[in-house]
């Protein structure tokens, strides 16, 4: 029971939310690349890329997952979204 208490608290340090002014960085780079809507955006710890869930070109388009490298602050990845 206890390891899995453990493994449920340390889910939020694995990644965090973006600050205000890496939000605006990030959603810039996602309109930029066509990205209408989206979903929850982490920086997983290392801080070496954002994933962003559900993004969508559209309101009615597909669910991507997306990353994007911080620091060009461009999109590298694009995967259908877990359902």
């Amino acid at each position: 029971m206890i390891p899995a208490l453990l493994a449920i608290g340390a889910l939020p340090v694995l990644a965090r939310a973006p600050g205000p002014e890496e939000l605006g960085r990030i959603e810039a780079a996602l309109r930029g690349a066509g990205y209408a809507v989206w979903g929850r955006i982490d920086i997983p710890a290392g801080g070496d890329r954002v994933v962003v869930e559900a993004a969508r070109r559209t309101l009615e388009g597909p669910a991507r997952s997306v990353v994007v490298e911080p620091s060009t602050m461009r999109v590298t990845e694009e995967m259908p979204a877990r359902q």
